[in-house]
């Protein structure tokens, strides 16, 4: 972990290293995904419809942003086949019964170890 550390504070030192024009790179120049807001309120409002009809699978996404002073709203719409819609359930159920069975394991597993070892005390 230390060389990590160390590694890191090399990266640091040449990122702030003086350029040919003798200036400091600002770190806050380097490319970054996030940027800070630049007003003093922001807001995010987005919804997600999926819904069956007939033997189509119908999408509706909605998403409403106060940014820069401005109320911005993105609509959009789409079909797909009623396999996608399976395909779509299918997952969704297994990841939320993975979900709730790794919760409890980590609920039960003292309960479950501390009987395991009377089993082997007896």
């Amino acid at each position: 972990m230390g060389s990590e550390i160390d590694k890191l504070r090399r990266e640091e030192k040449g990122a702030l290293a003086p350029r040919e024009s003798g200036s400091l790179t600002d770190p806050l120049d380097l490319a970054s995904p996030w940027s800070p807001p630049k007003g003093l309120f922001t807001f995010r409002y987005s919804s997600t419809e999926i819904f069956t009809e007939g033997s189509n699978l119908h999408v509706r996404m909605r998403e409403t942003r106060f940014e820069d002073g401005r109320l911005k709203s993105e609509e959009c719409e789409g079909t797909l086949d009623r396999q996608a819609y399976n395909q779509v359930m299918n997952e969704a159920q297994g990841f939320f019964l993975n979900q709730v069975a790794n919760f409890t394991r980590l609920m039960f597993a003292p309960l479950l170890s501390s009987s395991s070892k009377r089993r082997h005390d007896e």
